[in-house]
């Protein structure tokens, strides 16, 4: 195999993962924009076994009793404005990301950094996502929500 053709499969490999996550990203937007982004609306979809368009919050509504229901619409509510801040980062990271892969000469290490903080920027959301519903379900249950995790 030679050095061009590897360095094809690395840029392809990139590209689809950049797509796939822009995919993602972009289904949890038009998810929550087609819900009008109220919470209540997100938790009565979640709930609605017919509901097509899965959300981040949707595993723990899916099986929240329902006197858990108002604390993790309140949770869900207090988690807006941090998650829209959150959602533009990783739309800047992809960009970058994007950037790297067209630019010529091609820094592969350059690249590698783009994606690292795409995935960081990801699992910080997702993080945000799980703890902000443990704590909503922490509350309901009369028990103090788990600090946040100091690994992270």
């Amino acid at each position: 195999m030679t050095e061009g053709h590897a360095h094809s499969k690395v840029v392809i490999a990139l590209l689809a993962i950049s797509v796939s996550i822009n995919l993602l990203v972009a289904g949890m937007v038009v998810g929550q924009r087609l819900d009008g982004s109220r919470p209540l609306t997100r938790i009565e979809a979640a709930r609605d076994p017919n509901a097509g368009r899965p959300g981040p919050y949707d595993l723990f509504v899916k099986s929240a009793p329902d006197p858990v229901l108002p604390f993790l619409k309140e949770a869900i509510a207090s988690h807006q404005d941090l998650s829209q801040v959150q959602l533009q980062q990783l739309r800047e990271a992809r960009r970058e990301a994007t950037r790297q892969l067209k630019a010529l000469p091609f820094d592969a290490a350059a690249t590698s950094a783009a994606f690292a903080r795409v995935r960081a920027l990801f699992g910080e959301i997702q993080r945000g996502v799980h703890e902000t519903a443990i704590g909503a379900y922490a509350r309901a249950y009369g028990q103090t929500p788990p600090p946040s995790d100091p690994q992270q």
